[in-house]
């Protein structure tokens, strides 16, 4: 055998020791290992020990010949596949070959062996047993691959919990299971209490600091068969299966209490920050679908906000009426009043960007620039689109795919209210320009100050300009830190760009966008991001390229995500 052992091995059989050493010194791949055996028996326990990429095989030995052996291969899943090359001295006759043939060989040398037709056939079979390892480790590769988009497309980006879109799924999993097999199905609704003083007073960066921190604590209180998702914004939900309202209560307060005493510090800033809780439960509740779970523990949080705050309570049994369900009028008025609120502020918000829309055409001296920049989006739909394809593949809710649409109108908007004609330069910048468009997204940001109801907006307005790596501006945030709807931002408006013509360079061909989101991905955009953006590219086919290229694409950018989680585990 030889001293250095390679991943292609070929087993020789024979029952002479002269006749192995000779096949050896005529066989001088310098890649491949060589494996001898002298019996059947021998060899067929090297074949399971190791895998053979071919095995020439003498006919003529005793106790158990070679079709014997061959026979033997063919009845185990481990060898069954193995070509053989049969070696003999006996006759030429057909019927012995027709015998080797049907014993599973696929070829037949007769002794004594032409060297050079010998090493031409053993390197036809290494070169298709290395092809075929290529293809399984490419099939290996993108199962890989899937299983790691698979994990992406369920988890928030944020807090690495479930998102919404996926918890529905489990949600309706969990009832049936419980509906089947009577047993019980407690539900929370955590809201994290005043957040949004949170995010006014130390930034959203610290905010989306103590939402991770907030996700880390509360999987340290859960069981593993536990389902925790991140329900929107400061909402979180968790199921508890064959868990009591009882045995829910108890660890709802434990739970509450850890959380009063849980110590957020981050730099400069500190916080302590308290939750409420809302509980619901399947045998004592009676949900007649897995959404009214949610929607009772849901109500019972709103009670516990109510109350006071930073306290747990649980759904009230008097709002159940005989039948065991919720009476019409008990059932549908919270819940009917927060979708009429909702609706008032969407529709206020609609108005505001629609009234400033028409100002900006209304006014003289800036007709001009508002056409130069073709500001009605309402007419060109591409980035909407993304963002709709973005947020669906993300599990977002809608709400929030809308803020994301919002920000996009006001930031062209605002363009034309600070004059920025910068998208129109057939030139490069110069270092006064550079200088004067660092301070554009103060300036956005300054302006939706006039409107609060723009408060989630104006935070993608004032880091859009933020790079994942930390080279952006205003303030050179890194990575998680940039909130995830700036960087979302900013990949989808960097695609538009890409994709349609400027003034200042021509459309990027389909090959020129795939290569400049690759080597972007950890610089400028988030590979994450990216990753689920060629995900996006390829399901909804924006771009005219092959699937391979794509895979091709998505492998690079997820190996630049994995290298920053790691190096982030070691030095943040």
């Amino acid at each position: 055998m030889k001293k250095i052992e390679h991943d292609t091995k070929l087993l020789l059989v024979d029952d002479r020791k002269e006749n192995l050493v000779a096949l050896e010194a005529i066989i001088d791949f310098p890649d491949i290992s060589i494996y001898s055996a002298t019996s059947g028996n021998e060899a067929l326990g090297l074949m399971l020990e190791q895998n053979f990429a071919l095995v020439l095989l003498d006919v003529q030995m005793p106790e158990m010949d070679g079709f014997e052996v061959a026979e033997l291969m063919r009845r185990k899943e481990k060898t069954r596949y193995i070509p053989i090359i049969f070696i003999t001295a006996i006759s030429k006759e057909e019927q012995y070959i027709f015998k080797g043939y049907q014993a599973g060989a696929v070829d037949y040398l007769f002794k004594p062996i032409d060297p050079m037709v010998l090493k031409s056939k053993i390197r036809i079979f290494l070169e298709l047993h290395r092809n075929k390892m290529e293809l399984e480790k490419s099939r290996l590769e993108i199962e890989k691959q899937n299983k790691r988009l698979k994990e992406m497309s369920i988890r928030d980006g944020l807090t690495g919990l479930y998102n919404y879109r996926y918890f529905q799924e489990l949600l309706n999993r969990e009832f049936l299971l419980a509906k089947r097999n009577h047993s019980d199905l407690s539900c929370f609704m955590i809201d994290l209490d005043y957040f949004k003083d949170v995010n006014d007073t130390f930034g959203h960066t610290f905010g989306d600091y103590v939402l991770k921190n907030f996700a880390i604590l509360t999987q340290e209180v859960t069981r593993k068969t536990d389902i925790l998702c991140r329900y929107g914004g400061e909402e979180f939900v968790l199921l508890l299966p064959h868990t009591s309202l009882e045995g829910a209560r108890i660890l709802a307060e434990k739970f509450r209490q850890r959380a009063e005493k849980f110590h957020y510090i981050q730099k400069s800033h500190s916080k302590y920050v308290t939750i409420s809780i809302g509980i619901s439960s399947y045998l004592t509740h009676h949900p007649a679908m897995a959404d009214e779970l949610v929607n009772f523990a849901d109500r019972a949080l709103y009670r516990a906000k109510s109350s006071g705050r930073n306290n747990v309570k649980i759904f009230r049994e008097e709002e159940l009426i005989q039948s065991g369900t919720l009476s019409d009028s008990s059932s549908n008025h919270v819940s009917s009043s927060r979708e009429q609120l909702k609706r008032i502020i969407d529709n206020s918000r609609e108005s505001i960007l629609t009234s400033l829309e028409l100002f900006l055409q209304n006014t003289e001296q800036n007709t001009s620039s508002f056409t130069d920049i073709n500001l009605n989006l309402k007419n060109d739909h591409k980035a909407m689109k993304i963002f709709d394809y973005m947020g669906e593949r993300l599990g977002m809710p809608r709400a929030l795919v809308h803020t994301f649409k919002r920000a996009i109108i006001l930031h062209e908007l605002f363009r034309v209210f600070i004059k920025d004609n910068t998208a129109q330069y057939n030139r490069p910048l110069n270092e006064s320009e550079k200088k004067d468009i660092e301070d554009y997204p103060f300036m956005m940001e300054e302006m939706t100050r006039l409107f609060d109801i723009f408060a989630d907006e104006r935070t993608i307005l004032r880091y859009h300009h933020e790079n994942f790596d930390g080279s952006g501006y205003p303030e050179g945030l890194r990575g998680a830190e940039v909130p995830i709807g700036a960087r979302l931002f900013s990949l989808v408006d960097a695609f538009v760009a890409m994709t349609s013509k400027r003034s200042y360079r021509p459309t990027l061909s389909s090959e020129e966008v795939i290569m400049e989101l690759v080597e972007q991905a950890g610089i400028q955009f988030d590979p994450i991001l990216v990753t689920h953006m060629l995900e996006v590219i390829e399901d909804r086919k924006l771009l005219l390229l092959e699937s391979k290229r794509i895979h091709e694409a998505k492998k690079k950018v997820l190996e630049k995500a994995e290298a920053f989680n790691s190096f982030k585990e070691h030095h943040i």
